[in-house]
């Protein structure tokens, strides 16, 4: 608001007799400018803001006590920080009186949800609060924020304004099915049919998993398992290559979600792994351009892509262990693939059979090792690393398969998406010393060569050396790269836009395609 300007100013009064006269007045000093008031942010940009809140609800809003790896405290604040901005920008633009009429009615209706929303999910990271019930929270947490998409995706002039500029603002969420519609009565044809469960699980499970949808999820999920094997059994030709490898760790990740199902309300990070797990099962399909057109044929969409995140989520800050166990798990990814792509090309049996134990052995090595980590990390990773149920299974099965029958183009996807998914999780890590990992690295020094080494970290401070005893024990100082993510973690979620390091020769050099 400006300031406002005095009207008049008080002169200076004339005294009687000898007395000295006034001294004169000076000019007035001109008014200082009106601040502007500042710009109400167009409907289109709190759209892209709604959008970020739609993706951190997916599979349900999480919160945790204590921080882990840089991650934050949980979506619950990405999630209210996003719709208070929602809010705020509404009613800058109601005060503005951008809306009349029936939009205007509209807009109130959209201001009113975004209040029970905003109640809802606090409640549902907190026993239920007011609402009675961590159910009847989500429930009221998905009914709410649905119900902004479809007011305003039906109001003529409010869903103009939301894709302005080639803005794709409040989009639409993946569609449940009609009442009197399940998994077990849906088309199960093709892929795009399977889709169609998930875009149901998919809405379904906005703001988290209760006993109000439990059945219904555990239901979809196992039914797309089903689906998925009998349509690559029946149907090979459709899913060959690098395909088939998208495919087959879809089937498996579409599995793992049972896991989450059944460890919701117990694992307080079921709901960031389900989160996780759920929107990369949607870029290996949108990201493989074979799936992708398979599961959107006859009017059918399957697999709906969610909006954009507003940031990336940030890099998991790993501890001395976990950064000596990615230098091994990306090394041993590529360097693996290489030996089995030379072994299967040179039809050496005792080389395929060293390969073989190689990749039995490094599964098991992996599995274990998330598993043992718990927390946010396996809410992450699991989906990369969990054996039967992860990239990692997938990856392994295939190049089993290739090296078994000969098939080496087979053996060479395999290979392919074993550095693809060595290059995601190495792109989501920041060692403990700092610095990057190298992801293209066929040994953990080669992985490593651009982490910061902690001797590096010491001789950059120029204060007096320590002693070494005190060097042996003291916490290496936080690197630039460590403390930014630690700085801009908080209340994130995940998303999962991962860049994603290429090797320059065919027979070890390969390119993620979906991430």
């Amino acid at each position: 608001m400006a300031a406002s300007h005095h009207a008049h100013h008080n002169g200076h009064s004339g005294h009687g007799g000898d007395a000295a006269p006034a001294a004169p007045t000076m000019p007035d000093a001109p008014a200082a400018p009106a601040t502007p008031a500042a710009p109400v942010a167009a409907f289109s940009d709190l759209g892209v803001t709604f959008n970020d809140a739609t993706r951190a609800m997916e599979g349900g809003l999480w919160q945790n006590a204590v921080e882990e790896g840089g991650q934050g405290f949980g979506s619950i604040g990405r999630y209210t920080t996003d719709l208070t901005n929602v809010q705020t920008g509404l009613l800058a633009e109601v005060k503005a009186g951008q809306f009349t009429g029936d939009t205007l009615a509209h807009v109130q209706t959209v201001l009113a949800d975004i209040t029970t929303a905003l109640s809802a999910a606090t409640a549902s990271v907190n026993g239920g609060g007011d609402f009675g019930s961590v159910a009847a929270a989500e429930t009221a947490l998905r009914t709410s924020h649905l119900d902004i998409l479809t007011v305003i995706n039906n109001d003529p002039a409010l869903a103009t304004l939301a894709t302005q500029n080639g803005a794709t603002g409040f989009l639409a969420a993946p569609t449940a099915f009609a009442d009197g519609v399940t998994a077990a009565t849906a088309p199960h044809a093709n892929l795009a049919d399977i889709g169609a469960i998930f875009n149901d699980a998919a809405s379904h499970i906005l703001g988290g998993v209760n006993s109000g949808n439990v059945d219904l999820l555990t239901h979809d999920f196992t039914t797309m398992v089903s689906d998925m094997q009998a349509l690559m059994t029946n149907q090979p030709a459709l899913f060959g290559g690098l395909t088939g490898v998208h495919a087959e760790t879809v089937v498996r990740q579409l599995d793992l979600e049972l896991t989450y199902l059944a460890q919701a309300g117990i694992n307080p990070d079921a709901g960031r792994a389900s989160n996780d797990n759920l929107l990369d099962i949607i870029d290996i399909v949108q990201g493989d351009t074979n799936l992708a057109n398979m599961a959107s044929q006859g009017g059918v969409h399957g697999f709906t892509p969610f909006g954009d995140a507003l940031a990336p989520t940030p890099a998991y800050v790993d501890n001395a262990a976990q950064t000596t166990f990615w230098a091994d798990f990306i090394a041993q990814s590529n360097s693996i693939g290489q030996h089995a792509i030379q072994a299967v090309g040179a039809h050496d049996a005792a080389a395929i059979a060293t390969v073989t134990a190689d990749l039995q052995s490094f599964e098991k090595t992996v599995t274990d090792f998330d598993a043992a980590q718990g927390g946010i990390f396996q809410a992450r990773f699991d989906n990369e690393l969990l054996g039967n149920t992860s990239t990692l299974g997938a990856e392994v099965t295939k190049m089993l398969e290739g090296l078994q029958t000969g098939n080496a183009a087979l053996v060479s996807a395999a290979a392919e998406e074993m550095h693809a998914n060595a290059a995601d999780v190495g792109g989501n890590n920041t060692p403990s010393t700092g610095g990057t990992y190298n992801a293209d690295g066929l040994t953990a020094a080669d992985v490593l060569s651009t982490a910061t080494a902690a001797t590096a970290v010491a001789a950059a401070t120029p204060a007096a050396a320590a002693t070494p005893a005190a060097a042996a024990t003291a916490p290496a100082a936080a690197t630039p790269a460590t403390t930014d993510a630690a700085a801009h973690s908080a209340d994130l979620a995940a998303g999962v836009d991962m860049g994603h390091g290429h090797l320059a020769e065919m027979a070890h050099h390969f390119q993620h395609v979906w991430g």
